[in-house]
């Protein structure tokens, strides 16, 4: 073969090779993340055994990158700066319209999840109907538990217009836990929240239950997932479910990582289950 030949199948191949190493680079290292919903603190406190749970049974690196808020977690797994992330059904909804992300695998509590309204124990609220013109507190803007479905349930259960019939604007908190805190202080009359962030809070003694109340719990709707970029091998992704869905908890180490997860089991998730999320976000207008 002449050397001009030779250097014009060199040019034709370093395309396909260097495909072929990036494949090889994105299955060295699986980046995972998830949306910040609740303090950094506890965050790292829940995501490290679970780390290294992935790290053990994908037989690869596995890296937990931080973000600073919820619409991060979306871009960054649009733009494949990382893998899988853990999100919220809206946020799922979210990434699934503006990239292709696919649902891989939720926690049993998901498909029936719930969220509670709060309310501080001297503001006189005792049920829905008392927060009209009481201040109040979402979580994040893209919270499908914190924002989303308390929205829609106050719209269709309670005939409250959360822009008009509180006093003033709500505020959004950022987080679960904050939405407690601020309920606690009197910075917001009432608020709403995740119902498992609720429980583990009224657990933990987390805040002074003198001064924050449980007035109602909503429907259930389904919420969190585990999703993956579009263009992840499909070997990667059953490798990556199968690691949830081994998980056993008879078994202490399992156990301990389903502990912190907030479940008993995780099971398989598929786009279908997402549908009504899909509809109430068009309908209240946050999914454009």
């Amino acid at each position: 073969m002449t050397t001009s030949r030779l250097i014009r199948r060199a040019i034709l191949l370093s395309p396909l090779l260097a495909l072929a190493t990036q494949a090889v680079h994105a299955e060295d290292v699986i980046r995972v993340s998830g949306i910040p919903d609740e303090n950094p603190t506890e965050l790292a406190r829940k995501y490290q055994p679970l780390v290294e749970h992935l790290q053990k049974h994908l037989g690869v690196k596995v890296v937990y990158v931080p973000v600073i808020d919820y619409g991060a977690a979306v871009s960054a797994l649009g733009a494949g700066k990382i893998d899988f992330a853990w999100l919220g059904g809206f946020t799922f909804v979210q990434a699934k319209v503006m990239s292709g992300a696919k649902p891989v695998v939720m926690r049993d509590i998901d498909r029936e999840f719930h969220s509670v309204f709060i309310a501080n124990t001297a503001a006189g609220i005792n049920k829905p109907e008392d927060m009209r013109g009481k201040s109040f507190a979402f979580g994040a803007k893209s919270s499908t538990s914190g924002h989303l479905f308390p929205r829609y349930f106050l719209s269709t259960q309670f005939k409250i217009d959360a822009d008009k019939d509180f006093a003033g604007a709500p505020i959004y908190s950022g987080a679960h836990d904050a939405t407690v805190k601020m309920v606690e202080s009197g910075k917001v009359q009432s608020g709403a929240l995740n119902i498992e962030v609720w429980q583990r809070l009224v657990a933990g003694d987390k805040f002074d239950k003198n001064k924050v109340k449980a007035i109602w719990t909503t429907p259930a709707f389904v919420d969190y997932v585990w999703a993956a970029r579009k263009d992840l091998p499909p070997a990667t992704v059953q490798k990556f479910a199968q690691a949830f869905l081994s998980l056993d908890a008879s078994k202490p180490e399992d156990k301990a990582v389903l502990d912190l997860q907030g479940a008993k089991k995780f099971v398989p998730a598929k786009a279908e289950d997402f549908t009504v999320i899909e509809q109430v976000g068009r309908s209240t207008g946050l999914l454009k």
